[in-house]
């Protein structure tokens, strides 16, 4: 994966990739190795290269080596590969950041990919979607496609890994940016682990795989798209025909009818409201109404949030665990490959790695899911 073109030693980008990951601007970076903000600037755009030394000095300050530096990019996370929630409202900064985040990622999973073999892509394709009764038809289809039935869907980060999508959760992204997804070799979903309610990040994972079935190579962050990718999450997670049979409508709303169905399809209950009005199950004053309510009582969490499972990623787990124990790898082989140090690592993961590569090999026979055996 780290392919290095000998007549060039130094990648600008590498730079500014490892300084955003970091957190650092232009002025932080300059101000540590004593130089100026110009100085950093052009050797990011490759205007200038750093001197051995120099280079040295940078990776100690980034938690990078040396090598992260000649690492040649798999690919460009411009606007039309990458697709923020909250993109209209998330600050520059944060979108940088998460950008940041999933471009290692994407290294990590390129280098995985030597050793593993993960899941066939097996995403539809859809562009028939003008009308939301299209986008009904388009989640119904997909859930056709991957044989789910009508009924609740048990794991919904499962569902994505099994359709070759790589899930997982980044330390210390802003708030401001609820999920994104992303798509170069192979679809990535990503869930901010700053959001602690299980139903939402069901939904925003329902959200990101409508994106990636509707929207490739498609600009999105615009209302349109949003309200395209929100119209499938909730067609996919609470398909019409089954749950405008259990959803009861009467004169005053039953709140534990709609815990129940909370706990049944796991889905928050702001969601099932949602559904409804989008069916025409409730009018639009008592939706409003309803929804007041629900943040009178429940405005920062739903009091029966721990009715739902909190779903982990399984995949990169299972990935990394085969690294260390099918091959005998150490953590210090998986950082030195990578060319980045731990701080980095943990930071694009949702489990902890180091207790993974403390697990002995006794043997040649690993448990791993069969999609990973190789």
């Amino acid at each position: 994966m780290n392919t290095i073109t000998e007549e060039r030693f130094f990648i600008g980008d590498n730079l500014k990739l490892a300084r955003v990951l970091n957190g650092l601007t232009l002025a932080e970076l300059a101000e540590k190795i004593s130089k100026s903000r110009q100085f950093i600037h052009q050797l990011e755009t490759d205007v200038r290269s750093p001197a051995p030394t120099l280079l040295e000095e940078l990776a100690g300050h980034l938690n990078v080596k040396r090598g992260f530096f000649s690492v040649v990019p798999l690919g460009v996370l411009d606007d039309s590969s990458i697709h923020f929630r909250s993109n209209r409202t998330a600050k520059q900064s944060s979108r940088m950041q998460a950008k940041a985040n999933v471009a290692l990622f994407i290294r990590l999973i390129e280098l995985l990919s030597d050793y593993v073999d993960f899941p066939e892509l097996d995403f539809p394709s859809e562009n028939d979607y003008a009308t939301n009764s299209d986008i009904e038809r388009v989640a119904e289809r997909t859930r056709e496609h991957w044989l789910l039935g009508l009924g609740p869907i048990e794991n919904m980060t499962r569902v994505a890994e099994r359709a070759g999508a790589i899930v997982t959760s980044f330390q210390g992204v802003s708030p401001d940016v609820d999920a994104l997804s992303s798509i170069i070799k192979r679809p990535v979903v990503v869930r901010n682990d700053a959001k602690d309610s299980p139903g939402r990040l069901r939904f925003d994972i329902a959200h990101e795989v409508g994106h990636l079935i509707m929207h490739q190579g498609i600009i999105t962050g615009c209302k349109q798209t949003e309200a395209q990718a929100n119209r499938f999450a909730s067609a996919f997670l609470l398909p019409r025909s089954t749950f405008v049979q259990e959803f009861k409508v009467g004169r005053r709303m039953d709140w534990r009818m709609l815990s129940s169905l909370k706990q049944r399809w796991g889905v928050s209950k702001a969601a099932i409201l949602y559904r409804a009005r989008q069916l025409d199950l409730l009018t639009e004053s008592k939706y409003k109404g309803h929804v007041i309510t629900l943040r009178k009582h429940e405005a920062k969490k739903e009091r029966d949030d721990y009715l739902i499972k909190m779903e982990k990623s399984e995949l990169v787990q299972d990935a990394v665990n085969n690294y260390f124990c099918a091959y005998y790898k150490t953590l210090d082989d998986l950082q030195d490959e990578l060319s980045v140090d731990i701080a980095l690592l943990n930071q694009i993961l949702d489990f902890d790695i180091s207790n993974l590569s403390l697990r002995p090999a006794t043997n040649n026979i690993v448990s791993i899911t069969p999609f990973l055996r190789k």
